[in-house]
Parts: C-alpha cells; sequence; structure tokens
C-alpha cells in the first residue's frame, strides 16, 4: 500500500501515463519508505522529455529543463519530474557534459550513486531494484552503483553524502567504498562551498553523527573542507562532542569557541552564511561566554531569543558537558520582569530629562543599558519614578 505521500502525488504518475509514458517514484523517498522512515521530497522519474510534460501538465517550471528536470505543481505542492536518461562526462565535477534522453528505467537508475537510492517504484508500489539496493538497505551499507571511483570523480560531493548517510541512517560504508573516497577526498577542494555547506550540516546533525566524524577525521576529510583545514587537531575536538549540532551557525560558534584564532566573520566569509545566520552564531557566542563565566543568569536568557533555546543547550552541552534544557530557560524567560527594552517604563528622552544640563551623547547609551540590566536583575522596580530615584542616585545630576 502507498503511503500518504506517494498517493497524494499518484495523479501525476497516472497523467504520465495516460499519455502513453513511464513514470516511477524514485530516490530518498523510495528508501525512506523501505526503511519505514518518514517522507518529504517527493521525485519522479519519467520517460517523458521536458517538452512534453510541459504539454501535459498546466503548471511546469522548467528548473533544470537542460538536464531534463521540471517542477510540477499539484494541489499545491512541487514534484521534481526528470526523464530518464544517461550522462557524458562531468568535466565540473557536477554536471554531465552531455544528457542523452533514454526510454529504458534501469540505465537510468544506473547513474545514481548509491544502490540503496538506485530503486524505483511503481504506481502499484512495486519496486524496481536492479542494483540490489534493497539488499543494501537490509544489511545496512552504503554502495556506490558500479565503480565507486567513478562515480565519486563524477560528483566528489557524492563522498559527503555518503559520510552524512552513515550520520542520519546508521548504516556503514562497504569497503570498495570507503577506499575509494579515502583516495579520492581531496577532490572535495573543487567543490562549490555552498553544496559542501550543505552536507557537513546534515552530518554533524545526523543521531550518528560521532561515527561520521570518526570515519571523517580516517579518511583525511577535515583537511580539504575550509576553515576545517586551518584547525588543529580538529579530528580530537570533534571527537568529544556530547550532542549534533543542527545548524551550520551552531557548528561555528562551536568552532569559534573552541578556537580562539579564527573569528566568526572569517568562517561566515569562508562558509558564506547569511547574515541572519551570522549573527545567530554571534549571539551564541556571546552567551556562552557570558554561561562561561557566570552560569545560567537571568541576564542571559534576557539576551537569549527563544528560537536558539535548542542551540542553546547544544552549544553548552558541546562546550562544557553541562546540561540545560529549554524548559529551564523557558521557565526562567517567564520569571523576567521585562521581556524587552520596549516593556522600559522610561525612554531616552526621559532620561535627558533627567539631567537637563546635559546635552545628548555616549552616556545616554550607557545609562539605558544600566536601567536595563538593573531592572531584570531586579535591582530596580520597572516603574518610572523607582527608576529615576535609582538612576539619578547613583548618577547624581548635581555632581554632572
Amino acid at each position: 500500500m502507498l503511503a500518504k505521500h506517494f498517493k497524494e502525488a499518484l495523479p501525476i504518475i497516472e497523467t504520465i501515463e495516460a499519455n502513453g509514458y513511464q513514470a516511477f517514484f524514485v530516490g530518498g523517498a523510495v528508501r525512506d519508505f523501505i526503511l519505514g522512515l518518514s517522507i518529504s521530497d517527493i521525485d519522479i522519474a519519467t520517460s517523458a522529455t521536458p517538452e512534453v510534460m510541459q504539454r501535459i501538465f498546466d503548471k511546469v517550471i522548467p528548473v533544470g529543463i537542460e538536464h531534463g528536470t521540471v517542477i510540477v505543481r499539484h494541489a499545491h505542492q512541487s514534484y521534481e519530474v526528470t526523464t530518464f536518461r544517461s550522462d557524458g562526462n562531468y568535466s565540473d565535477h557536477r554536471h554531465p557534459d552531455q544528457v542523452t534522453f533514454i526510454s529504458d528505467l534501469k540505465e537510468d537508475l544506473s547513474r545514481r550513486d548509491f544502490t540503496m537510492n538506485a530503486i524505483a517504484m511503481d504506481r502499484f508500489g512495486v519496486l524496481h531494484d536492479p542494483f540490489n539496493g534493497q539488499n543494501d538497505i537490509k544489511n545496512k551499507q552504503i554502495q556506490t552503483v558500479g565503480n565507486p571511483a567513478a562515480r565519486f570523480l563524477e560528483d566528489p560531493l557524492r563522498m559527503m553524502r555518503a559520510l552524512r548517510f552513515v550520520s542520519q541512517l546508521d548504516f556503514s560504508i562497504e569497503n570498495t567504498t570507503y577506499q575509494a573516497i579515502h583516495h579520492q577526498i581531496p577532490l572535495i577542494e573543487t567543490l562549490a562551498v555552498e553544496r559542501l555547506a550543505i552536507e557537513l550540516e546534515k552530518m554533524f546533525a545526523g543521531s550518528q553523527y560521532m561515527q561520521a566524524l570518526a570515519l571523517s577525521t580516517q579518511v583525511d576529510l577535515w583537511r580539504h573542507l575550509p576553515v576545517f583545514q586551518e584547525l588543529p587537531s580538529i579530528g580530537h575536538v570533534v571527537k568529544k562532542m556530547s550532542c549534533p549540532l543542527h545548524d551550520l551557525f551552531e557548528l561555528s560558534a562551536f568552532i569559534s569557541c573552541t578556537y580562539q584564532d579564527i573569528t566568526i566573520k572569517e568562517m561566515a566569509k569562508k562558509w558564506k552564511l547569511s547574515n541572519h545566520s551570522l549573527n545567530k552564531a554571534k549571539v551564541l557566542i556571546d552567551l556562552a561566554r557570558l554561561f562561561n563565566q557566570q552560569g545560567l543568569t537571568t541576564w542571559l536568557v534576557y539576551q537569549l531569543p527563544s528560537d536558539l533555546y535548542k542551540s542553546f543547550v547544544r552549544l553548552i552541552r558541546n562546550l562544557t558537558n553541562q546540561e540545560i534544557t529549554v524548559d529551564q530557560l523557558s521557565v526562567l524567560a517567564n520569571q523576567l520582569p521585562l521581556k524587552s527594552r520596549k516593556e522600559m517604563q522610561v525612554n531616552g528622552e526621559d532620561i535627558v530629562a533627567m539631567y537637563p544640563n546635559r546635552s545628548k551623547g555616549a552616556w545616554l547609551g550607557t545609562y539605558l543599558n544600566e536601567v536595563e540590566y538593573a531592572i531584570v536583575q531586579r535591582d530596580v522596580e520597572n516603574d518610572y519614578q523607582q527608576i529615576k530615584e535609582w538612576l539619578t542616585k547613583w548618577h547624581p545630576p548635581e555632581i554632572e
């Protein structure tokens, strides 16, 4: 019986077949279905060409039409549909120099990376498995389709994908495939950092990350990755990690806190992190250092956005082996007398009025910061009159 996500995509396959062409579910969704895992993106392979797809469907986005790939929109969902094809040489170690559209499913599956990803499923749930991928899934083994050296030469990212699958699926790498990775790992340096970042992030986030990181050290991966190649004993450092890190900004914060010689800005530039991710990493780094100095304080929790609670918990666990929880952070946050500076009962103009003989300057920001801190620490109530009395006590106007 087809799973829910396959049933939702079934009309696409039925339409293609009604027009005289073949169509199958392929890729990771089929693999995860066999494994009993949750299914996300549904990919379809077909003997219909992109031109045919554009003719028989109303909503088609030609995202990679030169390689036979289009996006079909159906019931407010997007499905990637790719024409059966055979590939020429991969001069750029990513894209085939030439693509030939074909009508044979087995030949199309033969160009895929690993046997577990080279299984097709028809609309009745019948599996087509010409390379014994089911057997490798049963044995929890990652093995390339065909010669591993040739597969990795075509696209070296497949080596990173193998290590990532170790982390995500708790699979081992078949020996011939492993040996090819060991010998060809320098090819990683030919890849765009954006592609590496996606696989690296997934590898550090998997439940079996320790196994994957140990293999990465064995095959000398770190020496060929941006940033990591500059870090002494990185294999030893990641070996001590206590839990997965789920985002690249978390990993960057972990490295920045561990290695003082490399700044988060340098890492962000080399890994091409967005400004949004960079800012998240900065917050985590600053608060991890505050935690190291003072522990879990109300001032720390006040500065920590709720969407970073889980990231902060993971970072502290990896840096200190100390267990704090999201619940702890939430309880402390709910007890705060102030949620943000906007809730303060005084603003800059109020403080200027308290010191009529002073011109505006940097002192104003300093005083606002002091008031904010005092309210959070419960040294003063968030009340205009009490704040005025507290502030003028510590900074009397007559001696300014």
